[in-house]
């Protein structure tokens, strides 16, 4: 089985962009702005279904970077400095943890907008994986990495049950500290538990995504981890690093570059994805870009969209 889906921030249009500087100056009102976002949102919903996008997301039009919303929904998280998001001209804020971490149970409907995604739609929900958010995290309140560790994975998997309850059934964790250079056996193992607390037993399917490092080296144990399916970036893990390994689960299948101007073509595409699946022969393939769209202006992010569906089309005729 193949699907298609996004895998995680879609860029903001221009005007979009304007606004929220303006309203930063006080220049407009958040009203205007609201309204600009749903517009925004409202324009790639009717993009992904016209691609025949399998699950649809929100595009996390209005998160500053992958943590900063988990300064509102969970307790003990305050802003820290800005911080490059690991090789890229990007930068994130820091979450300080400063005290026990839990879910609040609250506003999480600013964040995932599911009011704008068709009732009838399979949801999407991506979320920062436990370890990636740790990892990055300032720690000024725990004794150890794993036992923050463990607060974020119960306030995740918290955050997941009431996202169920409004409709979500794929839950996407982005863990691309997982493939960072020198990453530890007794990493992996943190991971591992942290992924039994949020993941496992999850009524819905379950992704942990990597990005931006190669998997090679930690696919054995990813591979253990409760989820349903591993997302890799094929734009910095070779499928000969794979290849020994069995994959017993579904692969998300990071075949389009988002961070890259350059179109790929769906022939191309769905060659290499033939080989991927030929190799490697998961339980099924999901097709994507291998991180995030937000670094293409949001014209090149469309075409990358439509050349997703393209690309799926070919796999099946």
């Amino acid at each position: 089985m193949v699907e298609a889906h996004l895998a995680g921030v879609f860029p903001r249009s221009e005007k979009l962009v304007e606004a929220t500087r303006a309203a930063a100056r006080g220049k407009i009102s958040q009203p205007e702005v609201d309204a600009l976002f749903d517009h925004d949102l409202t324009s790639l919903v009717e993009l992904q279904s016209s691609a025949s996008l399998d699950t649809l997301v929100d595009g996390q039009l209005n998160w500053q970077d992958l943590f900063r919303p988990f300064s509102e929904l969970f307790t003990g998280i305050q802003l820290g400095a800005l911080t490059r998001w690991f090789d890229n001209n990007t930068f994130y804020r820091k979450p300080t943890i400063v005290q026990k971490v839990s879910y609040k149970g609250t506003d999480l409907g600013r964040y995932f907008r599911h009011n704008l995604l068709p009732r009838t739609a399979r949801k999407k929900a991506i979320l920062p994986g436990p370890f990636t958010f740790a990892a990055l995290a300032q720690n000024s309140a725990y004794q150890s990495l794993a036992d923050l560790a463990d607060d974020l994975a119960h306030a995740l998997r918290q955050t997941v049950a009431e996202l169920q309850k409004v409709g979500y059934t794929y839950f996407q964790f982005n863990e691309p500290a997982l493939t960072a250079d020198g990453k530890r056996k007794r990493d992996l193992e943190v991971a591992k538990h942290a992924f039994e607390v949020c993941a496992k037993g999850v009524a819905g399917h379950t992704t942990l995504q990597t990005y931006f490092g190669d998997a090679g080296a930690v696919i054995d144990d990813l591979l253990d981890y409760p989820v349903n399916c591993i997302g890799l970036d094929f734009y910095a893990t070779s499928l000969d690093s794979l290849t020994q390994h069995d994959f017993n689960k579904d692969l998300g299948c990071g075949c389009i570059d988002g961070r890259n101007s350059l179109l790929e073509t769906a022939t191309g595409l769905s060659k290499f994805v033939a080989d991927i699946n030929d190799r490697l022969t998961p339980k099924s393939i999901l097709l994507g870009p291998n991180c995030d769209l937000d670094f293409l202006p949001q014209n090149v992010a469309e075409r990358k969209v439509r050349l997703l569906a393209e690309t799926k089309a070919e796999l099946v005729a």
